[in-house]
């Protein structure tokens, strides 16, 4: 088999693998606020971050698409809609990361791509919860407007939690990576 097809069915191996890993990992999820235990926590967005910086945005994309399709349509993720809102928040921040860290992934660059990407997922989570969560269980906007303290400060924590946890995992993981495609 030529090098070029190896390393391309490596890679695709690798992105499949960090996508199991999500479902996988997405699977845990608990709430961080009781009085509003329907704001779950999850890591799913980890493997994520993690294919992105491997192999860049479109990748990452790809990902998270297939991720966001299990999630909505196997495990009870609330379907398209809950497909659109995961792709358009978790898309966001995998742009800013494959985008800012595309040619050098400095400490600089992940931290930048990490705040910028955070404050992306709660700023895009505060218009879709308005739009989509009054359609999906038949509530006013008033309550998504009660809640609203509650969907910031959990956008904060899970996207602030799970982007800086991929700028600390990605040096080991690049030397685990780049170890094992150098073993040929």
């Amino acid at each position: 088999m030529k090098a070029a097809n190896k390393n391309r069915i490596q890679n695709l191996t690798t992105l499949a693998m960090l996508a199991a890993l999500a479902v996988v990992i997405g699977l845990f999820k608990f709430p961080i606020f009781p009085n509003v235990s329907f704001l779950e926590f999850d890591f799913a967005d980890l493997p994520v971050l993690i294919s992105t910086l491997l192999f860049g945005p479109v990748s990452g994309l790809g990902v998270l698409f297939i991720v966001s399709v299990i999630q909505a349509f196997l495990l009870g993720g609330n379907g398209v809609i809950g497909l659109i809102m995961h792709f358009i928040a978790s898309g966001a921040v995998v742009l800013l990361f494959g985008l800012i860290c595309r040619k050098k992934k400095s400490v600089s660059r992940l931290s930048l791509s990490a705040v910028l990407g955070t404050l992306a997922i709660t700023a895009l989570m505060i218009p879709l919860n308005y739009i989509f969560i009054p359609i999906l269980f038949h509530v006013p906007t008033q309550m998504v407007t009660d809640f609203l303290p509650y969907i910031i400060a959990f956008n904060l924590i899970k996207a602030g939690v799970n982007t800086a946890l991929a700028c600390i995992m990605w040096v080991p993981v690049n030397k685990l990576y780049t170890g094992l495609s150098n073993k040929k």
